[in-house]
């Protein structure tokens, strides 16, 4: 598991979308500080649509986007355990963001990721939904 979270970040570090093969599944949930990210969109978490927004690699490509939306030069890195760092520069203030993300995983008997949560500081991710709304 911890090659394949690796290989994501590195993904994600050169901004593509791709994906390590098997690492979710189409129902794989994200959440963030507790809140299912399909509970975020404002719309009703149930909604067919919404799910398929928000579930699988369809769910990490779509907050993938929004994160670097905010964080253009979003840079993320591996410390101990499952501690990450991500770093880089607010969209239009350029203020930098240095923070830890904690990641919990539940990970199903077939070895995919079945809940991904990450745990974000409020200070910072209020600073990320700010930036993420500018032009």
């Amino acid at each position: 598991m911890i090659a394949r979270l690796d290989e994501l970040i590195a993904l994600f570090n050169a901004q593509a979308m791709d994906l390590p093969d098997g690492l979710f599944d189409r129902k794989t949930q994200f959440v963030l500080n507790g809140a299912p990210f399909e509970t975020l969109l404002g719309q009703p978490p149930d909604d067919p649509l919404v799910l398929m927004l928000t579930r699988g690699p369809a769910g990490y490509r779509f907050m993938t986007k929004a994160l670097q939306h905010a964080v253009p030069d979003a840079k993320i890195e591996r410390g101990e355990g499952m501690r990450f760092w991500l770093s880089g520069h607010l969209r239009g203030t350029g203020e930098a963001i240095n923070t830890v993300i904690e990641i919990v995983l539940r990970i199903a008997p077939a070895g995919w990721v079945e809940v991904a949560e990450a745990i974000v500081e409020d200070g910072a991710l209020d600073k990320l939904r700010a930036a993420r709304v500018l032009p």
